[in-house]
């Protein structure tokens, strides 16, 4: 399972994303597919609109996709989808993006994501839906960024993941930031892009890895994010 952010180089990007990464189940942000894509079976897939003619989405080529809905106050940002892996498991697949406001004249993404979370949480609290869920993204938000500011509001929102009992896939994998993000006017290596998952799916969890090569830094600021299960 991958995820990716890419807002440039659209058709190269998802002729890369789709052909090459070799992966079952694809999330994507800040981005708009392929026409041949778009109207497939396999993608869910919601443009946020105004300004913004790009979206979030889920794309399965092997498996069997629905859109899941929820009350969502953030369509296009966040999408959500149901995919059958087998007969006796259906993934909730969430495709979210850390939508920015401006706050006096300070850009934030952490009140939205609180908001998104909040929305969130019947599929996260619900007995039917919170040991099924798979959370991926570009959240804007990096516990690295509290080192730089007053507060610890990033470490807040982690802390809220932590209380739904989501796992974060890197803290199996590595021991310290991983750099998932190139910012034009930064050289910090930034970690703002994460794969959560729920807790009962942990055990199935046998790898967590960051592509990072010519092909994608061409394509990208982000670095695509691959978790491996065995069901």
């Amino acid at each position: 399972m991958a995820y990716w952010s890419h807002k440039r180089h659209e058709t190269e990007a998802w002729e890369y994303f789709t052909a090459e990464i070799g992966c079952d189940v694809l999330l994507s942000q800040e981005s708009y597919p392929n026409l041949d894509i778009l109207n497939s079976e396999q993608l869910v897939w919601n443009e946020i609109g105004d300004s913004r003619p790009w979206g979030s989405g889920v794309y399965s080529k092997n498996h069997k996709i629905k859109e899941y809905t929820f009350k969502n106050n953030f369509f296009g940002a966040v999408t959500a989808a149901e995919i059958e892996i087998n007969p006796d498991l259906k993934l909730i697949v969430i495709s979210l993006y850390g939508l920015m406001e401006k706050i006096s004249n300070v850009v934030y993404a952490i009140p939205n994501l609180h908001r998104i979370f909040s929305d969130l949480t019947g599929i996260l609290e619900s007995r039917n839906s919170k040991h099924r869920v798979i959370i991926g993204g570009d959240l804007n938000a990096s516990k690295q960024i509290d080192k730089q500011q007053t507060g610890n509001s990033h470490q807040v929102l982690f802390d809220r993941l932590n209380e739904f009992g989501l796992v974060n896939c890197f803290d199996n994998y590595f021991s310290d930031f991983v750099q998932t993000h190139r910012h034009s006017r930064s050289n910090k290596p930034w970690q703002n892009d994460y794969f959560f998952i729920s807790k009962r799916l942990e055990k199935h969890l046998v790898d967590c890895t960051v592509v990072d090569n010519d092909k994608v830094r061409k394509l990208s600021d982000h670095n695509p994010v691959i978790i491996e299960f065995e069901f």
